[in-house]
């Protein structure tokens, strides 16, 4: 089998490979790395009729991957903190003949959400942003696996009037079921915690599928949100859409 990686991203570190024959058996297991892309990968493969070739690309820290070398193989998030940025591939090619001939297209399997908060600076505020999603991983073939798994956004820019927190989450089965969980507290002036100002499970799937972003495209898109303050209502929006939620807490 000649597997062909040229124009792969190289920011795929490497590839997991599993090679099924028509019972569901593992017949080949085997890792492509990304100094192997300039040139065509070959496996040596047995005549097995029609094969299914799954391909997972940057399982690294951020993923437990449960070998049971079988199609059971399970790709499972870590809590808390943000997914792996995976890709993978599914082909049927035929081992019939002498040589066999597969070209990867990669399918993006992660979001990365940047949320901003217009207005709100990390240093004023204690500031906490979980994105909670309703499956965790997959199996090797791609079918959906694990319960719900939150992660915990980070803080990747912090500018004048601006906090901006970044986090990835894996394709889900549909949009509706990912919330943004946001705690925001006040910091006095001596540093000690302050007043609770935010509080809220935001609904963001729901607004994103009612707003066109499709979760089934096969190179799933990233997300911006914007959080901003003002006439104390607190305001999320995305390119396409926009909710108000009113504080009890003035600011």
């Amino acid at each position: 089998l000649t597997v062909d990686m040229q124009g792969v991203d190289k920011s795929i570190r490497e590839w997991q490979v599993w090679l099924f024959n028509g019972e569901g058996e593992m017949i080949c297991k085997d890792t492509i790395y990304r100094r192997d892309y300039v040139a065509p990968y070959v496996i040596e493969v047995p005549r097995y009729g029609e094969v299914e070739c799954l391909l997972w690309g940057n399982i690294r820290g951020g993923t437990e991957l449960e070998e049971r070398y079988s199609q059971g193989t399970t790709i499972l998030k870590l809590e808390d903190i943000p997914s792996d940025s995976l890709y993978s591939s599914r082909s049927i090619i035929s081992t019939n003949g002498e040589e066999s001939y597969l070209k990867v297209v990669p399918r993006k399997e992660f979001a990365t959400v940047e949320l901003y908060l217009q207005g709100w600076v990390g240093i004023d505020f204690d500031i906490e942003a979980v994105l909670k999603c309703a499956k965790g991983g997959f199996y090797v073939n791609g079918d959906f696996y694990g319960n719900g798994v939150t992660t915990r956004m980070e803080f990747s820019d912090l500018g004048n009037y601006y906090t901006k927190l970044s986090g990835r989450i894996l394709r889900q089965p549909d949009t509706e079921n990912i919330l943004l969980s946001l705690f925001i507290r006040k910091r006095e002036v001596d540093g000690s915690l302050g007043k609770v100002l935010v509080d809220l499970d935001i609904p963001i799937g729901m607004y994103l599928e009612n707003n066109g972003y499709d979760i089934q495209s096969p190179d799933l898109s990233d997300i911006r949100l914007d959080v901003d303050y003002s006439y104390n209502q607190l305001v999320v929006k995305s390119e396409d859409w926009e909710a108000e939620y009113s504080l009890v807490e003035e600011i």
